[in-house]
C-alpha cells in the first residue's frame, strides 16, 4: 500500500506519514539496513497537472505496524482496504468454479477444463501425466 494511499485513508498530511514511516523502519531495522520501499507516483495537481512525488510502497506488514500506532478509526480504514486489496488481487488468480448445482454447466466447465489442459500438454507446457 502506497503512503499516499495510507494518508488518504488516515486523514494524515502525505509528508506526516513519510515520517512516520522512516521512523518506523529505522526502529524496525536500523538506520544501515533499510529495506527499499521507496518509490515515486504522479499526483495530480490543482491546475490538472500532474506531478512525481517521493513515496514509500509498503507492504501489508509493514503497513500493519505503522497503522497499529493509529487511532482505532484509522487502523479500521486501512485494515478494510488491505481485505479489499486482497480479495481483488485472490479474484484476479483464481479460476472460477463451475456450477456445481447445474450438472451440464459443470460438465461444460470440465471438458472445457481437460481441452486446455490437453493444449498446453500439446504445447510441451505440462508433462504427460503417467
Amino acid at each position: 500500500m502506497s503512503s499516499l494511499e495510507i494518508a488518504e485513508l488516515t486523514g494524515k498530511r502525505h509528508d506526516n506519514v513519510m515520517r512516520d514511516i522512516r521512523s518506523m523502519l529505522v526502529e524496525l531495522y536500523g538506520e544501515g539496513r533499510l529495506p527499499s520501499f521507496g518509490g515515486t507516483s504522479k499526483v495530480t495537481q490543482p491546475n490538472g497537472g500532474e506531478r512525481e512525488v517521493p513515496c514509500f510502497n509498503l507492504p501489508k506488514r509493514e503497513t500493519m505496524i505503522l497503522v497499529s500506532g493509529y487511532s482505532v478509526v484509522l487502523r479500521s480504514r486501512i485494515v478494510d482496504r488491505w481485505m479489499e486489496l486482497e480479495e481483488a488481487a485472490k479474484s484476479a488468480f483464481a479460476p472460477a468454479l463451475p456450477d456445481f448445482t447445474n450438472p451440464a454447466r459443470a460438465a461444460i466447465a470440465w471438458a472445457e477444463q481437460y481441452e486446455r489442459a490437453e493444449k498446453e500438454r500439446r504445447r510441451g507446457d505440462i508433462p504427460p501425466t503417467p
